[in-house]
């Protein structure tokens, strides 16, 4: 079977080429038509010089389609060439965005940890066709923006790879596990370096809505715990579901200081490892554990696909393998028509921190 693979590679890589750019082109297509979640709105309001935090807290609510600005002050900072165009525009130059970062993260990946050009070019397919790519670019979503600033310290580890890295907090439930692994691998300098990005955006934004620094410093988490944001896949969104929802939104600021510590200490396992591309996949893994996160937020698991294809021969990349696949292509499936969140997420949550487990064990020895 294997000689036969071998045999036919280059038909096997044209017929996952042909339904890849038919999978890509009807992404794209919908992206142009979509595009909801991008935060051009929140951002216009800025650099119109009103402070969209302080505006949708008092309302109550956001104004356009499902853009309610629930990041840090920086990344409406950095959108500031989108929020000069209309939303058309805008929403098309968006989409470019998202394909040219879908192609650049594996890529610089699998060059970075040396993958054979072939077995790259397999990444790239599935992660071009996988659920979390594909919704992303079809809702106009951030998580590939967010991904690309958090993998940079383990691709080029400098001080302005740590400077970029922590433009991935501009989404708090995924950017703070790089301020944690900072902390964690005990490098200071690294972690002032990355909490740069941030209080320039806070400067800027606060300076240029001539709000109050200390409240705007505040109002990004204060309407995104107002909104109660939350999903049913990771430890806080279960925890808040059946027992703090119905609770005043500081409790829920809590609950969130609850999970950093305990994600700090899944870290202290994880910085033993040795090997950069299982360890940034075990980081990236951290925020889908812990903190809310959407189906496309599992783009973050693109590293330990590429961490399973570096040597199948190993039992353990075999399983990260299945279990990165299963989340790419069937999960969303399964949710929909099983339709029994409430067991079906609790049991992939278990699975999760299984897979997590399985690899700190194995790589222990």
């Amino acid at each position: 079977m294997n000689e036969f693979i071998n045999k036919q590679k280059n038909i096997i890589l044209i017929f996952l080429a042909i339904i890849t750019s038919i999978s890509f082109i009807d992404t794209i297509r919908k992206g142009l038509i979509n595009g909801c979640d991008f935060q051009w709105h929140p951002s216009k309001l800025f650099w119109d010089g009103i402070n969209h935090y302080e505006k949708f807290l008092n309302q109550g609510n956001f104004d356009f389609l499902c853009q309610g600005g629930q990041y840090a002050h920086g990344l409406h900072v950095i959108l500031f060439p989108y929020s000069q165009l209309e939303w058309e525009p805008a929403r098309i130059a968006w989409v470019v965005t998202n394909v040219i970062f879908a192609f650049v993260i594996p890529l610089l990946i699998c060059k970075k940890f040396n993958i054979s050009k072939y077995k790259t070019l397999i990444i790239l397919m599935i992660f071009l066709t996988c659920y979390p790519t594909r919704m992303t670019i079809n809702y106009g979503q951030q998580s590939l923006l967010v991904f690309f600033f958090l993998m940079l310290p383990f691709i080029y580890k400098s001080g302005f790879g740590s400077f970029l890295s922590g433009m991935s907090i501009f989404k708090y439930s995924t950017g703070y596990i790089i301020f944690l692994y900072f902390l964690v691998k005990k490098k200071y300098k690294d972690f002032l370096i990355a909490t740069s990005p941030y209080l320039l955006g806070w400067i800027i934004y606060f300076v240029y809505t001539q709000s109050d620094p200390i409240k705007n410093f505040f109002e990004p988490l204060q309407w995104i715990l107002k909104t109660g944001y939350a999903r049913d896949g990771d430890i806080y969104s279960i925890l808040n579901n059946y027992f703090f929802s119905d609770l005043e939104y500081y409790y829920r600021f809590l609950l969130a200081v609850l999970m950093f510590v305990i994600n700090t200490i899944f870290l202290i396992k994880t910085i033993k490892i040795k090997n950069d591309l299982l360890l940034m996949g075990l980081v990236c893994l951290c925020p889908l554990i812990f903190l809310p996160h959407s189906n496309y937020d599992y783009v973050l698991l693109l590293p330990l696909l590429i961490y399973g294809f570096s040597n199948l021969n190993l039992m353990i990349n075999k399983i990260n393998l299945f279990f990165v696949v299963y989340y790419f292509f069937i999960n969303r499936i399964v949710k929909h028509q099983l339709d029994i969140d409430y067991i079906y997420q609790p049991i992939m949550l278990i699975l999760m921190i299984s897979v997590f487990s399985l690899n700190i064990y194995y790589y222990k020895e």
